[in-house]
């Protein structure tokens, strides 16, 4: 019989982390408060930007030297980690943002990753879990790290599922944009007559997302990504997205 949920944790926990309105700050407190909720011996937060590069991070009681390997790992070689960066996933109420991995279920074959940083540690499971940006994408990849006493339980991954649903919406509610905030482009001659999302393909532009990451993001095809930025630079009068950031900061 599954033992019920630890609902008093859960809000506590919830409670302290909406207090904390830096994205960063967030995501480091999510990750000491998930200690009251499960046992873990080392948790990882990477903060990705728009392109799935890992631009901020926080290690919890792992060695310096396996933090940096972790990291230069997935720079150049996430492509074949169970919970890659480049997983294409999407948020989704129906199927919670967590996965459990047994590392008894892999070897020296696996590759690098588990030769060099997970074997080492002596990890036997990790539970990771995402919170998502405003268009449902990961935004923020936690790992929970195991590396003694019994395996995960049934209520302990229910107990994470349930609590990183609404972990994820006070996460979004980070990035919502004040109502008439001026964005970079505003006042640009031309600007009046984008579309709404022109204005969203616009706005990743000059985050410095590529176009092929804007397609995943607004769940369009490379085709009407390229049509949509073809049509920006027509109304804005530029030929390329180098001129289109010149002609932003001299506006």
């Amino acid at each position: 019989m599954q033992t019920a949920l630890p609902w008093e944790k859960i809000s506590d926990c919830l409670l302290a982390c909406g207090e904390v309105r830096n994205p960063y700050r967030f995501s480091v407190k999510v990750l000491e408060e998930m200690h009251s909720l499960v046992r873990f011996d080392g948790g990882v937060v990477l903060m990705l930007d728009g392109n799935r590069n890992v631009v901020r991070s926080y290690f919890s009681n792992i060695p310096k030297k396996m933090s940096k390997l972790y990291l230069d790992y997935f720079s150049h070689d996430s492509g074949a980690a169970p919970f890659s960066l480049d997983m294409d996933v999407r948020e989704s109420r129906a199927v919670p943002t967590v996965n459990l991995i047994s590392w008894k279920d892999f070897s020296e074959k696996s590759g690098t990753f588990f030769t060099d940083y997970i074997k080492p540690l002596g990890l036997k499971q990790t539970m990771s879990f995402w919170l998502c940006d405003l268009y449902g994408n990961p935004a923020t990849i936690f790992s929970l790290d195991r590396t003694s006493g019994s395996p995960y339980t049934v209520t302990e991954l229910r107990t994470v599922e349930v609590t990183t649903m609404h972990l994820n919406n006070l996460y979004k509610n980070l990035f919502v944009r004040p109502e008439g905030q001026v964005r970079i482009w505003d006042g640009m001659r031309g600007a009046e007559t984008l579309s709404p999302r022109e204005k969203e393909v616009l706005d990743l532009l000059c985050q410095g997302v590529k176009p092929s990451n804007i397609a995943r993001i607004l769940c369009i095809s490379q085709g009407t990504t390229n049509k949509h930025i073809s049509h920006i630079y027509q109304k804005l009068g530029v030929g390329s997205r180098q001129e289109l950031l010149v002609r932003m900061l001299g506006k």
